[in-house]
């Protein structure tokens, strides 16, 4: 991982794009939530240039990863793994323009029977409700945008 990428650490997280109140990511009339990729070890610096270049792109304005340097302080963490938070608002375009960029760089896994796995996007509200587990019900998942068999955006 290249410190040097990171554009600020806030509480455990590295963050990308700037979102303060001078420059905020989002308007506050936008419903934001997140689509969360996973991995494990180390984080490599070809994912922090795909960070950048959806940054870069438009295809989102923040994204954020837990700090590898802090994971032996969090207890959800305990094999070393790591997840990278991809903002969002609900909008259905720009819902597509993010869910194609994780699809297009191989960042959404497939099943053994080689289906796209229906990840959901998670909005902020959830998360500071506390929403994990079976208690999180999801309002938009993968494939309310592509067909998780071929990969097709409707």
């Amino acid at each position: 991982m290249k410190h040097e990428l990171v554009d600020y650490r806030l509480g455990g997280w590295c963050y990308y794009g700037k979102n303060n109140s001078q420059s905020p990511a989002f308007k506050k009339t936008d419903n934001i939530g997140k689509f969360m990729t996973y991995g494990k070890g180390d984080l490599s610096n070809e994912l922090q240039e795909l960070i950048l270049k959806a940054i870069k792109q438009g295809v989102t304005p923040l994204v954020k990863h837990n700090d590898l340097e802090m994971l032996g302080f969090n207890p959800r963490s305990t094999d070393g793994s790591w997840v990278v938070i991809w903002y969002s608002n609900d909008e259905r375009e720009n819902l597509k323009s993010l869910a194609n960029f994780l699809i297009d760089h191989e960042l959404v896994p497939k099943t053994k029977s080689s289906r796209y796995y229906n990840i959901s996007f998670k909005y902020d509200n959830e998360t500071r409700n506390d929403e994990y587990g079976e208690q999180f019900k999801p309002s938009i998942k993968l494939e309310d945008l592509m067909d998780l068999n071929t990969g097709e955006f409707y």
